[in-house]
């Protein structure tokens, strides 16, 4: 895909992986749509990217409502169009084992990132099919795939984004519409100042993986929407823990118990 001139919308635009895939798709020609719950941090992301000459829009919406996200994609429809690419990258969550978790963090951490991926998904679906065009990104983990102690609601949640990205690819089986889902190891990131004690619970397999800068991310991101990519996995360290994973599950076991 070209993405010059498409519009690409981007939850959880508004710092990370998401400030960092707007920065670089508004780079490469798209018009970028930001979605994310504050205004202020989307508005300095839209700044930046207006500055160096790109297009950017602005949408503060809590995505884990889903009367908020109707309302805004009917706004975004009206006002930039139907996005050629959604980038569902919204996603937060405390690391914590079972025990610890309280009951409202668990729901918390299930409404975002999976139903805030399902509603945004479902809302310009319709006009999508009718289009029949479009590529939906699904931003995950490598808990979607592999376990470790002490972060069992985040884990589960990254689970359910790689089983809603597999079930809809069969949905869309057949149409013009492409499914992308995206894997990445550690990422440096706010993410680890705002969960203290996270960082602490990483698992003992990603020493062996290099961290990833957003902007590495974003570029990867990029890469795969141009190249039609129906899944994106970095760095390629994290390829070999996910095939030893396959053959070898009881090492990748021993090497994924957390470091504390």
């Amino acid at each position: 895909m070209d993405i010059n001139g498409k519009i690409m919308l981007i939850t959880g635009a508004s710092s990370g992986i998401g400030a960092a895939t707007a920065r670089s798709a508004a780079q490469a020609g798209a018009k970028v749509v930001l979605l994310a719950r504050t205004q202020s941090k989307l508005e300095n992301i839209a700044d930046s990217i207006r500055k160096d000459g790109g297009e950017a829009h602005v949408y503060p919406v809590d995505l884990t409502v889903a009367e908020a996200v109707t309302e805004v994609v009917k706004q975004v429809k009206a006002e930039v169009g139907l996005p050629d690419i959604i980038f569902n990258n919204a996603g937060a969550g405390k690391w914590l084992h079972a025990q610890e978790t309280e009951p409202a963090d668990a729901v918390s951490m299930m409404a975002s990132p999976y139903f805030a991926a399902f509603f945004v998904t479902r809302a310009f679906l319709p006009d999508m099919l009718k289009r029949n065009s479009g590529y939906i990104v699904n931003m995950t983990s490598a808990a979607s795939r592999l376990v470790w102690p002490g972060a069992t609601a985040y884990i589960a949640a990254r689970w359910a984004m790689h089983g809603f990205t597999e079930a809809l690819r069969a949905d869309l089986n057949g149409t013009g519409i492409r499914v992308m889902l995206v894997s990445f190891a550690k990422v440096a990131s706010s993410y680890w100042e705002n969960n203290p004690g996270s960082e602490e619970r990483l698992p003992k397999a990603q020493s062996m993986i290099r961290v990833l800068t957003p902007e590495e991310a974003a570029a990867a991101i990029i890469s795969g929407v141009k190249r039609n990519k129906c899944e994106v996995m970095a760095p390629f360290m994290l390829r070999i823990v996910f095939a030893l994973n396959c053959f070898f599950p009881s090492i990748t076991r021993r090497i994924m118990k957390s470091r504390k």
